[in-house]
């Protein structure tokens, strides 16, 4: 046997498949595995010749994999092209196979539900959970309950064994994802979806829902996701196990699902899911967690005729910070890497908790302000803060009107506010806030693509949510390569403000945090508030402050130094990048100021 066939009879030995010969021509072959020597539970698809590939299957574990000799890097172009056509080649075999595997195992459930018979309910398992047997659960002649995993039509697709002792397996070959079982409630109530059998009785005993019960945290999302689509006006409530794996999948559910997320506390007993705390506390404290977790009313829609809309008096928004973010506003500040956004971002907060200015904006009142900053050292935070507000003169009294929630000082890792779970971390801290500024999406937002529009379908729904609530929001993101904000366009549909921070063209790394500020979108903005300008961070002993000019006058600036200089007109737009006509027009200007 070559070295290569070795190797393949060591990855599949590992993976408990054990194959008498293996064939590497790339067809599928079928063969023994550890646990069954006798049956044929594994598969593998094996090329020897370059590049060298398998694919394996166990089907009594669900465990498969593909293992590569070579790196696509270290193809050629003719051989990266074979490799494409073998990728494709096998992932019709795997799924062909798993389609003939998934059709043997659900003729085998059928056959063994139809040997069996009702549950005793002196069932071992059934009586040290405390719950009886449900919906159509049933026993065979070896003492084992048999559940039926059936797909969202209510056909049968595999069965899960639970013994005596609890322990649990899945028919093997049969399909899990998507399988569901149901334990029917009252229809007027709340749909459940859990993990476990025992979990989803015990809620089912509690509350008397319909419970969905989906043999696993990872199976949770894909089964709510298809509730939701059958039921879509129903209330459901995703019951998550209260571990690192329950809570997350739980959450993803609850996303897919549009629903909320429940997790089990103790009290006095100990454990992780509803059926933990059934038997520690009892029924009535899983009664009253769950429903405690279910909305007070489900929100109604208010319609009114024209007449009425007119008619009402409805307040001026007024302005967090004039003229670019108004009460409830949502903007969005953007700039390259290392150009001194966070001065720009904090400098803004600090304007709107004071009372103050910031460039050429100014906040009427101060306003209770959040800033919630993804990435800065705690330290480092702290001194530009304090340079800040010594160079704005900002009031004592006003110092507790600004909040900081920053990466250092908090005992787990800062929120994925992209997420439900992560935005309901950041909700006990958003009581009376006026303005929550957000620094910045690439560290707070990491669920999704960035690119994908429907990844920030969750952000924006929160942060339309944030605006009913009436408070302002200010994201702060990178820029990309074409100068643009980085990512989906998409995030700029509901800004009232967008707020593009750029490198002037003269400019050397020892003038610091010096840029162009221009307003790409600016609802209501008109005039001379709407001209860009330049600001330039200027440091003055241990304070920070800044200095503006308008654009216009930059350009004079530059305009005169290069007449100065002798340069044609020619030349001078050539070198600020300008029409010569341009040039003209700023060339009379300064002559009028002379």
């Amino acid at each position: 046997m070559t070295s290569l066939l070795e190797t393949f009879r060591e990855i599949l030995a590992q993976h408990d498949l054990l194959p008498e010969d293996i064939l590497a021509d790339g067809n599928l072959y079928r063969c023994p595995t550890r646990n069954k020597p006798y049956k044929r539970n594994g598969a593998y698809i094996a090329h020897q010749d370059r590049p060298a590939t398998l694919w394996w299957c166990n089907w009594e574990t669900g465990d498969q994999g593909t293992f590569h000799a070579e790196g696509e890097r270290t193809l050629s172009p003719v051989e990266l092209s074979a490799w494409h056509r073998r990728q494709q080649a096998m992932r019709k075999q795997r799924d062909e196979e798993c389609a003939r595997r998934h059709t043997e195992a659900a003729q085998q459930a059928h056959k063994r539900l139809q040997a069996s018979f009702p549950c005793s309910g002196r069932h071992a398992y059934l009586s040290r959970k405390g719950i009886p047997a449900l919906a159509d659960m049933r026993q065979d002649r070896n003492g084992m309950l048999l559940i039926p995993v059936k797909d969202s039509s209510g056909t049968v697709q595999s069965l899960q064994y639970i013994a005596p002792d609890g322990t649990k397996r899945f028919l093997t070959g049969g399909k899990v994802q998507g399988g569901q079982f149901v334990i029917p409630g009252k229809v007027e109530k709340p749909l459940a979806l859990c993990e476990g059998y025992a979990t989803g009785a015990s809620i089912h005993l509690a509350c008397a829902w319909t419970v969905y019960v989906t043999f696993s945290a990872g199976n949770l999302p894909v089964v709510a996701a298809a509730v939701r689509k059958q039921f879509p006006d129903a209330q459901i409530l995703i019951c998550g196990d209260n571990d690192e794996t329950g809570r997350d999948k739980g959450q993803e559910a609850a996303q897919a699902a549009q629903a909320h997320l429940v997790v089990p506390h103790f009290t006095t007993g100990s454990g992780k899911d509803f059926n933990d705390l059934h038997l520690t506390e009892g029924l009535q404290s899983v009664r009253r967690q769950l429903e405690s977790a279910l909305p007070d009313k489900p929100p109604s829609l208010v319609s009114l005729d024209m007449g009425e809309f007119l008619s009402m008096s409805i307040p001026e928004r007024g302005y967090l910070l004039s003229p670019i973010l108004p009460v409830q506003g949502i903007g969005i500040l953007y700039a390259p890497r290392g150009i001194g956004k966070r001065f720009a971002a904090l400098s803004v907060a600090v304007a709107v908790a004071s009372g103050g200015a910031v460039f050429n904006w100014r906040a009427p009142m101060p306003k209770r302000t959040l800033y919630v900053d993804g990435e800065m050292p705690a330290t480092a935070m702290q001194h530009r803060l304090a340079a800040l507000v010594s160079g704005m003169s900002v009031p004592p009294h006003t110092l507790k009107n600004m909040a900081l929630i920053t990466p250092d000082l908090q005992p787990c890792p800062m929120p994925d506010l992209s997420t439900a779970q992560g935005q309901i971390m950041l909700e006990p801290f958003l009581k009376g806030v006026d303005m929550v500024v957000l620094d910045n999406i690439a560290t707070l937002c990491r669920t999704g693509k960035e690119n994908e529009a429907q990844s920030w379908q969750t952000m924006q729904a929160w942060l339309l949510e944030l605006r009913r609530r009436g408070m302002a929001v200010l994201l702060i993101h990178h820029a990309g390569k074409s100068g643009d904000q980085r990512g989906t366009s998409a995030r700029e549909d509901i800004m009232d403000t967008v707020i593009s921070l750029r490198r002037p063209r003269e400019y050397s790394m020892a003038e610091g945090a010096r840029f162009e500020v221009h307003l790409t979108k600016a609802r209501g903005i008109v005039g001379d508030d709407a001209r860009p300008f330049e600001a330039n961070l200027i440091t003055e002993g241990n304070a920070l402050h800044w200095r503006i000019r308008e654009l216009e006058d930059v350009e004079l600036a530059e305009l005169k130094r290069l007449l100065a200089e002798g340069y044609s007109i020619r030349d001078c737009a050539e070198e600020m990048g300008k029409s010569k006509a341009a040039v003209q027009r700023l060339k009379k200007k300064l002559e009028g100021k002379s």
